[in-house]
């Protein structure tokens, strides 16, 4: 399991009082379980693992922290960070996997051509997107060299770009909160790629509850909001494709006017 799902299921099991520094509530805490990355495969361990290699020089057929080269460079990230066998060379990666296309996700390779002149036709380079437009590479040539992050947009790599290859398979995320009490949890979820379809599951398991009112925000002005009653079987779903920035998920009990639950997430480009 990537490191950031535990570290958000840790985050969970923190009782109300740790999470907002104030005392407890007499109540039973709210159980508010979120399901990230149990269900999504994003590569943020790799990213993580990639980062630490900012700096380190270009050496040809390079594959440790003393020097890599690009190929080298995506070995050592995918090896270590994901526990994932990488093939050597930049032509052998390009046939791993299978293509990406818009929206790039976090961890996608990105492959240029930067020696053809003419049409692109052959992947001599290769880095990994770590989002926001952005990917992490060993460059061997230019004003800067060895690992570093350059835009997709420069007009250097925008005019080489030859395409994207996604290792770890996305699959839709789902978000999961099951309300119980009248507490209040917040918890905050790792970033996804914008425009992907996700889902939002929201279970009323109050004892002897009442109805709860659910709202979607995006970047504090809501932009969905719904009635979940109680004694429902299974999850209340809502289907959401999310743009960038900030979105919570808050959820209210009406009869009390208490906000039970608030999820915070956050969506890259």
């Amino acid at each position: 399991m990537i490191r950031s799902t535990i570290l958000t299921l840790l985050v969970l099991a923190m009782p109300v009082a740790a999470l907002f520094g104030q005392a407890a509530h007499t109540a039973p805490a709210v159980t508010l379980r979120v399901v990230p990355l149990e269900q999504v495969s994003l590569p943020r361990e790799a990213i993580e693992t990639a980062m630490k290699y900012l700096g380190v020089p270009y050496v040809p057929g390079g594959v440790s922290a003393t020097g890599l080269d690009c190929s080298g460079l995506v070995y050592r990230v995918f090896h270590d960070g994901a526990g994932l066998s990488m093939p050597g060379g930049v032509g052998a990666l390009f046939r791993t996997g299978t293509a990406a296309t818009y929206p790039l996700h976090i961890g996608d390779l990105v492959f240029f051509d930067t020696e053809s002149r003419g049409s692109l036709s052959v992947a001599t380079h290769v880095g990994i997107y770590i989002g926001n437009g952005k990917f992490i590479h060993a460059a061997s040539e230019g004003q800067h060299t060895g690992v570093i992050v350059s835009p997709l947009d420069s007009p250097y790599y925008r005019d080489r770009f030859l395409g994207a290859r996604r290792v770890i398979p996305w699959r839709q995320p789902v978000l999961r909160m099951v309300l119980t009490d009248t507490a209040k949890e917040e918890a905050t979820a790792n970033p996804f790629p914008s425009r992907e379809p996700m889902r939002i599951e929201v279970l009323n398991d109050m004892a002897g509850g009442g109805p709860m009112d659910l709202t979607i925000l995006k970047d504090g002005k809501p932009v969905f909001a719904t009635r979940i009653a109680p004694g429902v079987s299974g999850p209340a779903v809502i289907p959401l494709t999310p743009d960038t920035g900030r979105w919570d998920v808050e959820v209210n009990r009406l009869w009390k006017g208490r906000e039970l639950g608030r999820l915070t997430f956050t969506v890259e480009e």
